[in-house]
């Protein structure tokens, strides 16, 4: 029985069905490299959305508590007295008195007074002591987000 393809035929279809399918394995590979790049560029994408919303919400939720908070503040002032050191140098001449009680008031600045006239060592502190326990409490912070996706 005679073969139907002479041997040089034989060689050259098996070379052109490896070089074939060699050439539609790489293909397969590159395709699947490809299709997956342009998923994981679209999750990235709705992830950044994602992600840039949730920025959003958690900055205006921390905006609004902040003005609660400044509101609240304004509504229920507190005046904090703090008794500071003093240290009274004595000099043949003088006497001086280094630091003087002052009073500083919650969202503002300190208020400190003190009379600066000569030899006189005394001084006057109109503060008044505001801190009762019948104050309302301060506004909640805002719920904690979660992190999950």
């Amino acid at each position: 029985m005679r073969a139907l393809l002479s041997t040089g035929q034989r060689d050259r279809s098996r070379l052109a069905l490896t070089v074939l399918s060699g050439t539609l394995a790489a293909a397969t590979v590159a395709g699947t490299g490809v299709a997956t790049a342009a998923a994981a560029q679209e999750s990235a994408r709705e992830n950044a959305a994602k992600a840039r919303a949730k920025a959003a919400s958690d900055a205006a939720a921390a905006k609004a508590h902040h003005d609660a908070l400044v509101k609240w503040a304004q509504e229920n002032p507190v005046v904090v007295t703090k008794a500071r050191p003093t240290k009274t140098v004595i000099g043949p001449p003088t006497l001086v008195r280094a630091s003087s009680a002052g009073s500083a008031k919650v969202g503002g600045g300190s208020g400190s007074s003190s009379s600066a006239g000569s030899g006189s060592s005394s001084s006057s502190s109109s503060s008044s002591t505001g801190a009762t326990a019948s104050r309302p409490a301060p506004p909640p912070p805002p719920p904690p987000t979660s992190t999950g996706s």
